[in-house]
């Protein structure tokens, strides 16, 4: 039943069919259909989709109606150095807050994550990595980094959806048991050190396609350059080659 769900339930349901990937970069979200899903108005529709607009996840054009965001390569640079930001902070502040501590909560992650990579199960995997930078902001218990985070890892899921990326290949297993690590052992150095190094490999992950150019070499691409006999070769290729042999 969804009669009584209230907007904000029914934005996070969206919002988690987008984090995980349900709704993929480029699917368009009829206010209509929605509406009828939900069994709620088209007006409490577009309110949350106008909400969600501000979030970044969705895009809204005119005369076409709201769309899953699709990230370009620039919006992939930005939401990354927003990230590596954010997110060393947040293990510097946390690396100073709970040093000799263990920090159970992310202990139980990292064991949760260990078990959907045990069980091969990538969706839950998926799920559960990008959830554990979300996690560490919000046990700073600051706001404006956990609201933040959630955003960043919202459409950087978006991104690797976009690219049909290898992040997951990117991401070896221990490196969240390391951050931790270093955090509960109060090496602020460390934990943003292995931060930083974390993200990169992450953003690396991403394969964005090589655009095409107007200008692409179709005879070396598709092997069709021949040696031409000299007779044939173009004068300007010989005025080349002569000017060359002149210096």
């Amino acid at each position: 039943m969804t009669a009584h769900l209230s907007n904000q339930e029914i934005y996070e349901r969206i919002y988690t069919a987008i984090n995980e990937r349900r709704l993929p970069p480029g699917t368009k979200l009829s206010e209509e259909r929605l509406a009828q899903a939900f069994h709620v108005s088209r007006t409490r529709i577009h309110e949350i989709l106008m909400r969600l607009s501000h979030e970044l996840v969705i895009e809204l054009h005119l005369n076409r109606g709201a769309f899953v965001a699709s990230p370009t390569p620039r919006d992939l640079r930005d939401i990354f150095a927003v990230r590596r930001a954010l997110e060393r902070a947040v293990a510097i502040e946390l690396s100073e807050k709970f040093a000799g501590q263990t920090i159970a909560a992310l202990r139980a992650h990292l064991d949760n994550e260990a078990k959907a990579r045990a069980a091969g199960d990538k969706v839950a995997l998926a799920r559960l990595t990008g959830e554990f930078h979300v996690r560490l902001a919000e046990i700073t218990e600051n706001r404006l980094f956990s609201d933040n985070l959630r955003r960043m890892v919202a459409l950087t899921g978006l991104a690797i959806a976009q690219y049909d990326s290898l992040a997951s290949s990117a991401c070896p297993q221990h490196e969240h048991a390391d951050i931790v690590a270093a955090i509960e052992a109060g090496d602020v150095r460390r934990a943003e050190r292995i931060m930083q190094e974390h993200l990169d490999h992450v953003e690396r992950g991403i394969q964005i396609p090589i655009s095409g150019s107007d200008d692409m070499d179709f005879e070396q691409i598709f092997q069709l350059r021949h040696k031409l006999p000299a007779d044939d070769v173009p004068p300007a290729a010989k005025r080349k080659k002569k000017g060359a042999s002149a210096t």
